[in-house]
């Protein structure tokens, strides 16, 4: 199916929200805590605003946390609720679903229900449309809403994904209403040059810690340390990507993230963080460390929570290199996977990111984080890997086998379990990798 009519089914389905969405006075919304599913949430905040609707919005880890709703009102699931169709089923009012994961099992409704996702018209949502974009499709519909473009590419950006597709649509569309801009460069957070290469996450550049390779690569490349990034000439920028290229090749990073780092980085112009590296930065750090509120609300335009945000993504980032540094070498290999179980981890899944894709990239790799009666499970690898392995079925069929539950992306997952059985799922994850591989 082509891109545009895949779209086109999109836009029906996105249709059918909007108008039971019309139908309804009040929305109860449950969204994701990451950056997706905290801009998913800025993007139908703004969109129900506009059409006058009033809507209550609660953040979760995921469907396994409890929710509430009355019968008669609108409930709305943002980047969640594909994947749990036994629990939708059971929901007794009006539903909209808006989500990019893979569905899992059919969902039988007791009343109304809209479900876009990108899966269900033959569109890939793991790397050509994110939540966000499905809310943006679906503001579009409820309303005139193409400003919030900038904002869906902030989810498209946190959840790794390409332009092409439907995201390929919502820069387009940001490009023509003037929100966004394209520039020649590389995508990396605002900042002075040294505390960028030293700070960033994505891409992560393995500086910290390391300042005799710091000042190294600056002077190799002819840079100044202390020169603002955003101030950078474009010969400065080109000996900079250059670097950064030849950096990432001796760490044995996966070649396919290079296009996403050099060549084009996106200016959102109408937010208050422009730079859209930096906006994604700042968004997932708040929803790593459960202050999405504060990134919804920087969102929505609010300079004082923008403020207490950037302190925030400050401080996450130097806590996830710090966890970067303390778990590297616990890392372990099995037949077919790599693994790393932490206790009282700060998070699973920025540790399984980022290893997956710039230190351990020849394996699928599962990142447990044991916390009081709970094992979570993030599990990473990259686009190659993803075309022999389903990790969206790994840890959907490992988990049910251990009394857990699992899903996500083929090459983003993860699963929820409990501690004792931590060693056996390994073990039923390493089989399943081994027999999609061989």
């Amino acid at each position: 199916m082509s891109s545009g009519s895949a779209i086109n089914l999109l836009r029906e389905r996105a249709r059918r929200a909007a108008d039971l969405v019309a139908r309804h006075d009040f929305i109860r919304i449950y969204t994701h805590h990451d950056a997706d599913g905290i801009s998913a949430g800025a993007i139908i905040a703004k969109a129900l605003l506009k059409a006058g609707k009033a809507f209550h919005i609660t953040f979760l880890k995921g469907l396994n946390e409890p929710f509430e709703y009355e019968q008669g009102e609108l409930l709305l699931f943002a980047d969640m609720g594909s994947g749990y169709a036994d629990l939708i089923s059971q929901v007794d009012t009006d539903v909209v679903i808006l989500d990019h994961h893979i569905p899992n099992g059919e969902i039988r409704p007791k009343r109304n229900l809209a479900h876009v996702n990108p899966h269900l018209v033959g569109m890939d949502g793991t790397f050509e449309l994110s939540a966000s974009g499905v809310c943006y499709f679906f503001a579009n519909e409820l309303g005139r809403n193409r400003e919030l473009a900038s904002v869906a590419l902030i989810g498209a950006l946190g959840d790794k994904q390409r332009m092409v597709g439907g995201n390929e649509e919502i820069l387009r569309n940001g490009l023509e209403a003037g929100v966004v801009e394209e520039r020649k460069g590389v995508s990396l957070p605002s900042g002075k040059l040294r505390d960028v290469l030293v700070q960033s996450l994505e891409p992560f550049l393995d500086f910290y810690g390391k300042e005799e390779e710091l000042e190294e690569f600056l002077e190799k490349a002819r840079l100044d340390g202390d020169k603002e990034f955003d101030e950078l000439s474009d010969e400065e920028i080109r000996r900079l990507a250059d670097a950064i290229v030849l950096r990432l090749l001796k760490m044995n990073a996966y070649t396919g993230i290079f296009s996403q780092i050099v060549g084009k980085r996106l200016i959102l112009k109408n937010l208050l963080i422009k730079n859209a590296v930096t906006a994604v930065d700042v968004v997932n750090s708040c929803g790593r460390i459960g202050a999405m509120s504060t990134a919804l609300a920087m969102l929505l335009g609010d300079v004082e929570a923008m403020n207490r945000a950037i302190r925030i993504n400050n401080e996450y980032v130097i806590q996830t290199l710090e966890e970067l540094k303390k778990w590297r070498n616990e890392v372990k290999e099995g037949f077919c996977i790599r693994y790393l179980v932490m206790e009282n981890g700060l998070s699973a899944s920025p540790i399984a990111t980022i290893f997956s894709r710039y230190v351990f990239t020849d394996k699928p790799l599962i990142v447990v984080n044991i916390k009081n009666e709970y094992a979570k499970v993030s599990a990473r690898t990259n686009e190659a890997l993803a075309e022999r392995v389903d990790l969206a079925e790994v840890m959907r069929l490992a988990a049910e086998k251990v009394g857990g539950r699992g899903g996500g992306h083929r090459v983003a997952a993860g699963a929820n379990i409990t501690p004792d059985k931590v060693e056996e799922f390994l073990k039923e994850v390493d089989r399943l990798c081994c027999a999609m591989l061989a």
